[in-house]
């Protein structure tokens, strides 16, 4: 176990992998935090399309009448069924709504919400600097918005009458589970594709290491029988790089070996002169 540790071939795949890891690790990072980014910056644009679409279909003069109590006539109605069919065609917005600026901020004017829907002039608590924006152009919250209802990222368009004045606004709320569910599912997707890309490079790196390795222990085998004095050994190495200019520096040098001593046995042989 301990040589296993410590050869060579271990060593160099485990520097790979590790080293391999390290760039994917940062990769990540980085494409993981460009990708949410990127994310929360479609779901932006995609909520103020929808505030938008929604926005042009709302009679801005009707919407501008009414007022507190007006629950149950049908202009109310109408423009709450209107919201409804969107809500009900767009499975990851959670609230639709309408609103209209005061003194005090903004106050709700069609909230179709089944469970809690807030009254006509019901103050808005938490209003920001992009919900004021979208009383006059599409906008679309740059952070999650944490209010009563829940955390939410929301785009608004304004509803405007017919002379062109700005007479309320549409929001649109996406939960920040959705957001949050599609950045791990990038995230996942990222994890997976590194995993697959680091178990595939270090069997690469691993049978390359192999070759490497293979060629070593031949070249150690040839230079033990060289140190027991065997001359007759055979370079089987074919290789176009270091290890192959070793191989032949190591068959040059059992040649000339091999020839030094050969003419060290032919002195030996020979009587000596008198003198």
């Amino acid at each position: 176990m301990s040589r296993f540790f410590h050869s060579l071939k271990t060593k160099l795949t485990l520097s790979f992998v590790v080293l391999i890891l390290l760039i994917s690790g940062m990769a990540f990072l980085y494409t993981f935090n460009e990708t949410k980014k990127a994310l929360k910056e479609q779901m932006r644009t995609e909520l103020m399309a929808v505030a938008s679409a929604i926005a042009v279909n709302i009679d801005g003069d009707v919407h501008a009448k009414i007022k507190p109590g007006d629950e149950g006539i049908p202009a109310f109605r109408a423009i709450a069924r209107t919201l409804l069919k969107v809500q009900e065609a767009n499975d990851h917005i959670t609230y639709i709504y309408t609103m209209r600026k005061t003194g005090e901020g903004a106050v709700f004017v069609v909230d179709p919400d089944d469970e809690e829907p807030a009254k006509i002039g019901e103050i808005y608590e938490e209003i920001n600097d992009e919900m004021l924006a979208g009383f006059e152009k599409p906008s679309a919250d740059n952070e999650y918005v944490t209010d009563q209802w829940g955390t939410f990222l929301s785009g608004y368009a304004p509803i405007r009458d017919s002379l062109g004045n700005s007479v309320g606004l549409v929001g649109v709320d996406m939960s920040s589970k959705e957001v949050i569910a599609r950045q791990k599912f990038i995230g996942n997707t990222i994890y997976l594709i590194i995993g697959i890309a680091v178990l595939f490079a270090g069997f690469i790196i691993l049978l390359f290491s192999g070759t490497i390795i293979k060629d070593v222990n031949r070249l150690n085998r040839v230079a033990n029988k060289i140190s027991m004095g065997d001359m007759e050994v055979k370079m089987d190495i074919r290789r176009h790089d270091e290890i192959g200019d070793l191989a032949d520096s190591f068959g040059r040098m059992a040649a000339s070996l091999k020839i030094m001593m050969m003419e060290h046995k032919e002195t030996e042989g020979k009587p000596e002169q008198g003198k």
